[in-house]
């Protein structure tokens, strides 16, 4: 009985000792960092630190931390790292290696990738501590920025690049008229095709903040098959489009497939040079430090009597 009490005891204060070792390993203070999906972790200010997301990586370096990894989204954006991270493959496709290789301490992954929620298994059993991020919306960039600040010490990066910008956003919405009964349609355009779009993406969210009305919400049908006859009907006021891929092919789908088309043409939108091809960088990419100013792009399009340069 003696001999099993003392292995048992033997086995907790291993556990208590290695508990203690993973949690601080550093010997240094840190924060316990909670994700999308109720993960947690607990970061120093020294953890190595993967980002397998361009705007996530941005995140974390705009709060004052460096990464030892990162994915190729970060190079086609034009990215610069003081500390020049590895790249350890691309968003779709992670080179496991080559991130193990780096002995991470933690790695952030983006939620809405679905390959990137696969690996969560694979992390687990590796024991690499990890976490997945959303930001479609001003409050999640600011949630992330509030842990990501947390860990690095740097509160005068989150007044900075949360709070200043949060100020501006703030002006932008109170100068804004509170009625509108204007109507949009919202599109993605890629190479070879179009889709429409409501509220699960930025410019969605930011359009019905205007106090716009998305015609796909009253033509739900919109979402399956892209009606010109059912747009007619509707005739928004606007249409807004974000492009995916290489923009410029984008926007040759664009002038083909809409300005060129006799229907299309007979939108009052088309006709009244309403037609809004909104820039990646704000609109496609996540804005984070910039939100600001994809709120004011938009502000400046449906209220150019209030905004102005």
């Amino acid at each position: 009985m003696k001999k099993i009490l003392c292995l048992i005891l033997a086995a907790v204060m291993l556990f208590a000792f290695g508990a203690c070792e993973g949690d601080n390993k550093n010997g240094t203070e840190g924060i316990t960092v909670t994700d999308f999906a109720g993960n947690t972790a607990y970061l120093t200010e020294d953890s190595r630190v993967v980002s397998c997301y361009a705007s996530l990586s941005g995140c974390w370096t705009l709060a004052g931390g460096e990464l030892v990894g990162v994915t190729d989204d970060c190079s086609e954006r034009g990215m610069i790292f003081e500390n020049s991270p590895e790249i350890i493959g691309s968003t779709k496709i992670i080179d496991m290696e080559k991130l193990i290789s780096l002995e991470p301490d933690y790695v952030i992954l983006s939620y809405d990738l679905t390959p990137q929620r696969e690996l969560e298994d694979m992390l687990r059993s590796m024991k690499i501590p990890y976490g997945y991020f959303r930001e479609d919306t001003f409050d999640d960039y600011k949630n992330i920025m509030r842990q990501f600040t947390s860990v690095s010490g740097r509160s005068d990066l989150y007044e900075e690049n949360v709070t200043e910008t949060e100020a501006r956003i703030n002006n932008i919405l109170s100068a804004i008229p509170t009625e509108n009964d204007g109507t949009y349609l919202l599109l993605r355009a890629y190479s070879t095709g179009m889709k429409v779009k409501r509220d699960d993406n930025l410019a969605g969210l930011i359009l019905d903040e205007m106090h716009l009305s998305n015609i796909a919400d009253i033509v739900p049908s919109l979402m399956e098959e892209l009606s010109i006859e059912k747009i007619i009907m509707e005739d928004p006021d606007h249409i807004f489009i974000t492009t995916m891929g290489d923009e410029n092919v984008a926007k040759e789908y664009v002038e083909d497939n809409i300005y060129s088309s006799d229907a299309w043409k007979g939108l009052s939108a088309v006709k009244e040079g309403k037609v809004h091809i909104l820039p990646q960088e704000l609109f496609h990419y996540k804005p984070n430090e910039k939100w600001d100013m994809s709120y004011e792009y938009i502000a400046k399009i449906i209220y150019p009597e209030v905004f102005t340069d």
